[in-house]
């Protein structure tokens, strides 16, 4: 009988709190003790510098955040 092992690498946790102006990033990197705090502002060349910031650990995200008003909605 052949045994299946399925790998899959700890996602990267980020919780964003929602602004008018900016959002707090909070970034949990697997393996790592310390989180990363990061403010961006409500504007698409933060959320491009956001988004290249995560593509850079090459592992799977899982993002979290809580919609105030309609100030999510240009980041989601």
């Amino acid at each position: 009988m052949t045994e299946t092992s399925i790998t899959q690498n700890a996602p990267i946790l980020v919780a964003i709190d929602i602004a008018k102006a900016r959002h707090e990033v909070l970034i949990a990197i697997p393996g790592k003790k310390r989180r990363r705090r990061l403010t961006i502002l409500n504007q698409l060349d933060d959320f491009k510098r956001l988004t290249a910031s995560l593509a850079s650990y090459s592992l799977p995200v899982r993002v979290a955040y809580e919609a105030t008003g309609n100030y999510h909605r240009a980041l989601a």
